[in-house]
């Protein structure tokens, strides 16, 4: 009997109004999370129009305007990748390999939510089913609303992270609803809502499923976006190939050698 063991990447996003404590909020949930050991991205959406690093001029922005997809400035401090193109969540998602990914700024995504807000009037505004949670200067009055637990990020991170933890714990990181999917029977919002509510488990989406790796005899089953990555780079080199259906299964085996020699 094999043993499927389940590696997640958690993501989830913090959104919220200009100076409700989004940025402080995310900042302590990063900080606590490091503090447990974890290891952690973030995305940072930015808002205004014309925005980027690099500068004209100079040799980076030479490189780009030259036809370069991507560019990577390396230095003594830091490493920097420039890719001139806004990305899919998905695709920037892809080249994560964290525990948690946290997530500024983005609020038309299938994650769970943090919602940042300074009265229940910009609560009604902007909640929706996939806000778990509210934080930011809203603390300072509420502990909750209407059901809804409310966190001071300055002051009880410890507890946020706590239910952070909890929530994530067996989520799915959907990104965007998946076109004429349905293979679950229902969409991949009313699943992404269930799961969270605790009324649907995260092994109900069959997209999910797709890629399968076997370690000797036993299988792991990658999360969402370990299998986007490995199915993307895998249909990108076989479809190549004039042999190349895809509908039907891929196999690839990796034998371990010794000496140069296959055992």
């Amino acid at each position: 009997m094999l043993i499927k063991e389940v590696i997640f990447l958690k993501v989830f996003s913090v959104f919220g109004v200009t100076q409700s404590g989004k940025t402080t909020t995310v900042e302590k949930i990063i900080n606590e999370l490091c503090k447990r050991g974890y290891r952690v991205g973030s995305i940072k959406n930015i808002h205004f129009e014309g925005f980027a690093l690099d500068t004209v001029g100079t040799n980076t922005w030479r490189h780009k305007q030259a036809g370069a997809e991507m560019v990577v400035a390396r230095g003594l401090m830091e490493t920097d990748v420039l890719i001139p193109q806004k990305l899919p969540l998905e695709k920037i998602l892809t080249f994560f390999d964290h525990d948690y990914v946290v997530m500024e700024g983005i609020s038309n995504t299938l994650v769970p939510k943090i919602l940042c807000v300074k009265n229940e009037k910009e609560i009604e505004e902007r909640k929706n089913d996939l806000v778990i949670a509210l934080s930011g200067r809203i603390s300072n009055v509420k502990t909750t609303y209407k059901g809804i637990p409310v966190f001071n990020a300055l002051l009880d991170a410890e507890r946020l992270v706590d239910f952070i933890e909890d929530k994530m714990n067996h989520y799915l990181p959907f990104i965007n609803e998946i076109e004429h999917c349905q293979k679950c029977g229902s969409s991949c919002r009313t699943l992404a809502s269930q799961i969270l509510k605790g009324k649907a488990k995260s092994s109900e989406c069959m997209v999910s499923n797709e890629v399968t790796v076997k370690l000797g005899s036993q299988e792991i089953s990658l999360d969402y976006f370990q299998q986007l990555n490995i199915k993307r780079r895998l249909e990108k080199v076989f479809s190549q190939l004039d042999s190349y259906d895809p509908d039907r299964d891929i196999t690839i085996k990796i034998r371990k050698t010794k000496n140069g020699m296959a055992v």
